[in-house]
């Protein structure tokens, strides 16, 4: 602790992406495989692999045509995916590997609608939106059967569990189910019995009975040996699925005979099971409140007795088949994420609220997710308290709720409480114990709610459900809906920014005014309280971050960075930077001292409306329109560690260098300077084996004895020196030496040969000219020097 402390104080420089919670799932068909380890669902272009033990992606498998995935199916022997796209391809899959085995033409006029493998995993059926049913073997890799009649999209294709049977089961948009025989490859029959769409065909174990259901509220029972209904079960909701129960006492699903029951899920959001012999429904799931609770998809894995349903919200449930006891949750697709924070006293989870009335719980470690159930509308805003164990959130519902998370990491509501007249778009807990929350709405008003005792003791909660809150001041802050509220570190002041462009200053808990920030040009978005200092910072839809002098409500600072609306701001390193983020999917990192942006990150591709940072500030958490929520961490130590690290062998390097270079090594000398790929460098070198006085016979040996990738290198680092009076001589030896003794169709096979020449070829030319001018020049020189010679006097006469 004491040394992340000592971090902490440290500017920072970076963050990077440690973790992010994508969609992978966004409608349509999903799939266990036998073993209940698998989960297969559909996500735009690609069909994603979770394992239901971590709940990790495990693969992302998209076709060639980037196109959108219209169905596919798993084989029964977990062996064989096929999936088919909107380009009309069918792509086989060996995707444990994920690679494609074999792609052809679904030869459908229109793309396909569904698919479904026999109990052989040999034969594969698929029904398009052009009415027609087409059988493939996919072991032989051709078509078998075109069957044609049924009216508009076949939405529905099913093989008869009994594969000497040789029948497969469809149904289109006329509301009956045909039934095909491979034998006579023909309709052998219409069943009729529903008035609005069937939405599932399941089979019993011994293939005698087939079930149906609809959209028209009833289930119809058929027999397969007759091709009659047997019993038509009206279940007053429509349905989207329907799977028969095996034929064995459940007691806790109230199945207490043999006979055939099934269960069925549809837009009440509950999974209900029936008698089919008698009509009754023995057993119901309790109904929670809110919407998108409706169930699109159901689907049973008999051998891991797991039962997997569907929510309209794409929250994806799979519950133990015997008991309907809730095993794992997962949250396919979060649409816009509206706030995110950090929960745990040590941050091991994160809580999204997103465009719908249910939170998220992620645990970071296991992946494990919890969709909390209470709000009956948007939730839009969320905080934690000083702990971390306890946490509010506020609703478009015009209430406020409290939740707790117990040391196993399950979360319950423990307090609830309503008052505001709108909206309530944000709330803040207090800071520095677990006393009261503030909530700020779109009717104006904040409101001050302090926490019941009963929620303060060390139980779990209170028994009974959750407490009721009662609002201890309500106090109108604005003109204009107030965007966010924050409460100081001592919990004495108040801040509130609102869509007037002002925000405002109230002494707690009476919320008395203590003065006004004016001077941003557009609404607030965010207002946060140094944890230092006595400053306040607001974050504006105008773009910039001003910092406002608590003692004087002067502006102090203003940052102008960002390119769109700022929503979200934090301090870090101890109040001395500030985290932002935008409408513009960017992140900035600032310090306050220099007002220097310091870094500009980018992983969202949305409005970032959630940001906030860990206990030890190593890590911040946001979540955007995008639906992503990401994890950054603090890269800034580990970035000056390997720098110190890279400086530290650049040096010891340069020595080993000097000292090669001493002692004449010089094939050595050059490996190394060429390793570092430092051009100025290695030009010293062959600097320093020209000076020696046999340099031509030494830089020959030198340079031939380097390996092909070095003697690349060295080519391109000629072309530098080359374009340099003062070094293009080392630059024309080494080339010479490569010219002389390298073949040219081994030169041609360098890396990158035709831009050096290229590159070479001009300078190559100008120093020729240069140097044929300057022999010009001497020879002139040498000329006059000649003629300028005075004739020798003759000997002067000898003295008397």
């Amino acid at each position: 602790m004491a040394e992340a402390a000592a971090g902490v104080g440290r500017f920072k420089s970076n963050y990077a992406v440690e973790r992010k919670i994508e969609p992978f799932y966004k409608g349509g068909k999903v799939q266990l495989d036998q073993t209940g380890q698998h989960l297969f669902c559909v996500c735009g272009t690609r069909v994603n692999i979770l394992d239901v033990a971590s709940g990790a992606v495990l693969r992302s498998l998209e076709q060639e045509d980037q196109e959108d995935i219209t169905a596919f199916d798993l084989s029964p022997d977990d062996k064989v995916l096929v999936t088919a796209s909107r380009a009309l391809l069918l792509a086989q899959w060996a995707w444990r590997e994920g690679s494609v085995t074999r792609l052809w033409k679904a030869i459908h006029t229109a793309p396909v609608a569904t698919m479904a493998f026999d109990p052989t995993s040999t034969l594969l059926a698929t029904g398009g939106c052009d009415g027609a049913v087409r059988v493939w073997d996919v072991v032989q890799s051709y078509g078998t059967h075109h069957f044609r009649g049924s009216p508009g999209v076949v939405h529905l294709v099913a093989f008869h569990p009994d594969p000497t049977r040789l029948l497969l089961f469809s149904s289109a948009t006329d509301t009956s189910v045909r039934v095909w025989s491979l034998q006579e490859r023909s309709c052998l029959a219409v069943l009729t019995a529903h008035y609005s769409a069937i939405t599932s065909l399941t089979f019993s174990a011994d293939g005698h009975t087939m079930l149906s259901s609809g959209r028209d509220k009833i289930c119809v029972v058929w027999d397969l040996r007759s091709l009659q209904a047997t019993r038509t079960v009206p279940v007053f909701e429509s349905l989207e699925a329907a799977v028969l129960l095996p034929e064995e006492p459940a007691p806790e699903l109230g199945v207490k005979s043999t006979g055939l029951h099934f269960l069925t899920a549809g837009d009440q959001g509950v999974l209900r099971v029936w008698e089919a012999a008698s009509g009754r429904c023995v057993h119901a799931q309790q109904r929670l409140p809110g919407p998108g609770r409706e169930l699109t998809h159901c689907a049973l894995a008999r051998a891991a007795s797991l039962l997997l349903s569907v929510t309209a919200d794409h929250n994806l449930l799979l519950y133990d088949a015997r008991s309907l006891r809730l095993q794992k949750q997962f949250a396919g697709y979060s649409e816009e994420v509206l706030d995110v924070r950090f929960l745990g006293p040590e941050d091991s989870h994160v809580v999204v609220a997103s465009n719908s009335p249910c939170l998220k719980v992620f645990d970071l470690q296991t992946s494990a997710c919890q969709i909390l159930h209470g709000h009956t509308d948007i939730v839009l805003a969320l905080d934690v308290f000083r702990k971390g164990r306890l946490f509010a959130s506020c609703a478009k519902d015009q209430s406020i709720r409290i939740w707790r998370m117990n040391k196993a990491g399950e979360v319950a509501c423990v307090a609830q409480g309503s008052g505001h007249t709108h909206s309530v778009g944000t709330i803040c807990c207090s800071r520095l114990k677990e006393t009261f929350l503030v909530t700020g709405s779109q009717d104006c008003t904040v409101k001050l709610w302090p926490l019941p005792e009963a929620l303060l003791s060390k139980g779990t909660g209170p028994e009974g459900g959750p407490v009721l809150l009662q609002a201890q001041a309500t106090q109108r802050c604005h003109d204009k809906d107030i965007n966010s509220v924050a409460v100081a570190p001592n919990d004495k002041l108040l801040a509130t920014g609102s869509q007037d462009r002002t925000a405002k200053l109230w002494a707690l808990p009476q919320c008395q005014l203590l003065g006004t920030f004016s001077g941003h040009r557009r609404g607030l978005w965010c207002v946060q309280f140094s944890p230092m200092d006595q400053v306040l910072a607001t974050a504006s839809a105008d773009g910039t971050i001003k910092l406002w002098a608590l003692q004087d409500f002067s502006c102090l600072k203003t940052f102008e960075g960002h390119d769109a609306s700022v929503l979200k701001v934090a301090f870090v390193s101890r109040g001395m930077q500030l985290l932002s983020s935008g409408s513009d999917g960017l992140l900035k990192l600032w310090t306050i001292k220099n007002n220097e942006c310091v870094r500009t990150l980018d992983a969202h591709e949305d409005k970032v409306w959630g940001l906030h940072c860990s206990r030890l500030d190593d890590r911040a958490l946001t979540g955007a329109s995008d639906s992503r929520v990401v994890l950054w961490k603090d890269v800034t130590e580990a970035e000056q560690a390997e720098e110190q690290a890279k400086r530290e062998e650049q040096v010891v390097k340069q020595q080993e260098l000097d000292n090669l270079l001493h002692e004449k090594r010089y094939l050595r000398a050059l490996g190394l300077a060429i390793s570092l790929d430092r051009p100025h460098t290695v030009l010293t070198v062959i600097q320093a084996i020209r000076r020696d006085p046999e340099s031509c016979e030494k830089l020959e040996t030198t340079v031939l004895q380097l390996r092909r990738d070095q003697k690349e290198a060295l080519l391109r680092f000629c072309v530098t020196w080359n374009t340099n009076s003062r070094h293009c001589h080392e630059a024309q030896a080494v080339l010479g030496v490569l010219l002389r003794h390298e073949a040219p169709d081994e030169l041609l096979a360098y890396d990158g040969v035709r831009a050096s020449l290229e590159g070479l070829l001009p300078y190559t030319e100008r120093h020729f000219q240069r140097l044929s001018r300057t022999l010009q020049a001497a020879t002139f020189l040498d000329f006059l020097w000649h003629n300028m010679k005075l004739p020798t006097l003759p000997a002067a006469p000898a003295a008397l």
